[in-house]
């Protein structure tokens, strides 16, 4: 399975993340989800039991919605970010070894060795 790197290509995180897998010289494709709209089957797959560290608090979004006082299901999650991607927080990449979820440098660098 080759890896993919979920991301938002207006996205500077993003866009550093995509760069620095390329340096690593992990082999991926690209996914824009903005582009292409992931749907709630992709996410359930993709979610932990508890799908709090997979939303992006920076969102004016998830601030609105009061999210970072409440304790969301799973479903009410994927619900949430299937309308409206910006709350799921990003880049995401899904390599056979495991997800990472954001930019982890670490984790980027422990793939490639």
């Amino acid at each position: 399975m080759k890896a993919v790197l979920w991301m938002k290509s207006s996205c500077t995180t993003c866009r550093n993340a995509k760069a620095r897998l390329v340096e690593l010289g992990v082999d991926f494709e690209v996914r824009d989800y903005f582009k292409q709209a992931l749907q709630a089957a992709e996410l359930e797959r993709l979610l932990p039991a508890d799908p709090t560290p997979m939303l992006g608090t920076k969102s004016p979004r998830y601030k609105e919605l009061g999210l970072q006082d409440r304790r969301l299901t799973k479903a009410e999650a994927i619900a949430l970010m299937v309308a409206d991607n910006n709350l799921l927080k990003r880049p995401i990449l899904v390599h056979p070894e495991g997800v990472i979820i954001g930019f982890n440098l670490a984790a980027y660098a422990a793939l490639a060795s």
